[in-house]
């Protein structure tokens, strides 16, 4: 593509000087906002810190942290060194958490929780809340890695829930990344004057396309704390006061400001998209948002697999998709660069008939890191291509294609089901369960009330 992720050569830092680096990359707050420049310049810096700690090309670097300067800049400070990155939960259990680590064992732990991951304190670098003061007085000039990355090497790996009850790291390269991020500044023509909402934790996949295509198209990210996700009044008014033009966050989000009533009809006055995935949106609910806002906002359901870079299908809702209220709404079509197949087994289904969405293409990841065997079964050879290796990921989504050429979601072929937006598979509840003292048999169902998905 004639240009690499490493030097951010997508935004402002790289396509200019003077006013291009000044314009803000993250704003926190009005008057707050960490700049292209200071940003780039921060991420030397992170970077530099990396290999004064004798990390390499491919080592792998752990963030449990919020969203915040030091995130942000060992992100980018990773993607320059070449070294991958996994974000984990800073609150999650700590049993969670040591599965991960021992899975994906990494060289260096970056946290702003005293005391988490101890097996690993001689490895942690500790970071005060809001602040990148570990990398502080280290070169901030240009940044050219010795070895830089390939676009086949590991950008970072996002953890997911696994069936046997040990989470599963999907690898996704830098190729897999900038292939993305080609498709999103083209599919929805983000630019300078975009203010991204950031309301997805770093540990969730939604977090890439939130970071990336805001970077890589010179907008600002606008990060939100947990604690305004979880105050749905505080989360409107923070996206009004700073005047976000672009919202993604899963279905759940919104059905949590449907239900509290914290939309109203004259609210986001900036905003020019909502776009939501991750879990379904039930048409009856969405119909009500498409009431309130679909007049000036344009409502956008995506869907799409960790494996396969975030985002695989992108649906611009319209007044047509309400004269139905049962189920969902459609997938839409696969996005290019994707190639998929509906498959009954080895089989290609007809339209209309319900087979496993498989997808091929090149935003198709690595497959999951240490796990050798969970990846040949969910990384398979094309069965229509005997010719040559085509690899497709199977998703275990069940799909029918309709006569317009829509796709719709139609159910799982396993135990696996979103839950806020989170895939969670029921077995790792049930196995997290039945090692609680005093139980000793356990099941996990899936309920809903009012459309938002609950374990029972």
């Amino acid at each position: 593509m004639g240009r690499g992720l490493a030097g951010l050569p997508g935004c402002p830092v790289r396509r200019g000087r003077g006013r291009a680096r000044r314009s803000p990359a993250v704003v926190f707050e009005e008057g707050d906002a960490l700049t292209y420049g200071e940003l780039d310049r921060l991420s030397n810096q992170a970077a530099r810190f990396l290999l004064a700690r004798g990390l390499r090309r491919g080592d792998l670097v752990c963030l449990c942290l919020e969203k915040g300067p030091a995130a942000y800049a060992l992100v980018l400070g990773c993607l320059k060194a070449g070294m991958p990155y996994f974000a984990v939960d800073p609150a999650g259990p700590e049993p969670r958490l040591e599965s991960i680590l021992a899975q994906c064992p990494p060289a260096l732990v970056f946290s702003e929780v005293p005391g988490k991951a101890a097996a690993w304190a001689a490895k942690t670098v500790a970071c005060p809340v809001g602040s990148a003061s570990f990398c502080s007085g280290l070169d901030a000039s240009a940044f050219e890695a010795a070895d830089p990355p390939a676009p086949s090497d590991a950008a970072y790996v996002m953890f997911t829930s696994g069936s046997t009850g040990v989470p599963k790291g999907a690898v996704m390269s830098h190729g897999n990344l900038l292939t993305f991020v080609d498709w999103a500044e083209g599919a929805y023509g983000f630019g300078p004057s975009d203010r991204h909402t950031h309301l997805n934790p770093l540990y969730f996949d939604n977090s890439v396309f939130d970071m990336y295509s805001t970077f890589f198209t010179g907008g600002a990210l606008v990060p939100f704390a947990t604690r305004l996700v979880q105050d749905p009044f505080a989360a409107v008014e923070r996206a009004e006061k700073l005047r976000c033009t672009v919202w993604f966050s899963v279905p759940s989000m919104l059905l949590f400001l449907q239900a509290t009533r914290a939309l109203e009809k004259g609210s986001l006055p900036a905003m020019r998209k909502i776009i939501f995935g991750g879990e379904g949106y039930p048409k009856a609910r969405l119909a009500e948002l498409f009431a309130l806002l679909g007049d000036r906002i344009e409502l956008v359901n995506v869907y799409g697999p960790t494996e396969c870079t975030c985002i695989c299908s992108s649906y611009s809702l319209s007044v047509a998709d309400f004269a139905d209220l049962s189920g969902f709404p459609p997938i839409g079509s696969l996005t290019w660069p994707f190639g998929g197949r509906l498959l009954d087994g080895d089989r290609p289904v007809a339209p209309g008939e319900v087979g496993e969405l498989c997808l091929g293409g090149p935003c198709v990841g690595h497959g999951y890191y240490n796990r050798p065997e969970l990846t040949r079964t969910a990384f398979v050879q094309n069965p229509a291509n005997a010719a040559y290796e085509e690899r497709l990921y199977r998703t275990g989504d069940l799909m029918r294609l309709g006569a317009d050429g829509k796709l719709w979601f139609v159910g799982r072929k396993d135990f696996q089901v979103k839950h806020q937006g989170y895939r969670v598979e029921l077995e790792e509840v049930q196995h997290a369960l039945a090692k609680s003292p005093g139980v000793t048999e356990a099941a996990v169902l899936q309920a809903f009330e009012e459309g938002a998905s609950r374990l029972v």
